[in-house]
């Protein structure tokens, strides 16, 4: 399944998803869909795997797991992040009363597939 389908099938699957992005490692967009502007999405994408990357560094200095969920909030937009264990990310951008529960059971399962892809 080509990624671009897969990350489809993730917003279309959370009820308050806007948009969902796969990630290099250092940021740069590889795929994406978003139900509106793609272009901000992978600027905010950019900016939360900066964030991601620097949770990971402090992760690893405290001696604590480097690979799973993470929840960024701002203002207007939530942003879940999980990472593949190859360095990629994958990012749902989701509205503040988006369903994060469910948010995080559908994106552990587009990680799976994702790597499977990979």
């Amino acid at each position: 399944m080509p990624f671009t389908a897969i990350l489809k099938e993730l917003v279309e699957s959370v009820d308050g998803a806007e948009g969902a992005i796969f990630l290099e490692a250092d940021g740069e967009a590889v795929q994406w869909f978003a139900k509106n502007d793609a272009e901000l999405l992978k600027l905010k994408a950019a900016y939360v795997a900066l964030t991601t990357n620097l949770c990971r560094d402090v992760s690893q200095l405290a001696n604590l797991t480097t690979q799973g969920t993470m929840l960024i909030a701002y203002e207007g937009a939530s942003f879940l992040v999980n990472e593949l264990t190859n360095g990629y990310i994958v990012m749902l951008e989701m509205q503040p009363m988006a369903n994060i529960g469910q948010a995080m059971y559908k994106i552990k399962k587009t990680t799976e597939k994702l790597q499977r892809e990979l």
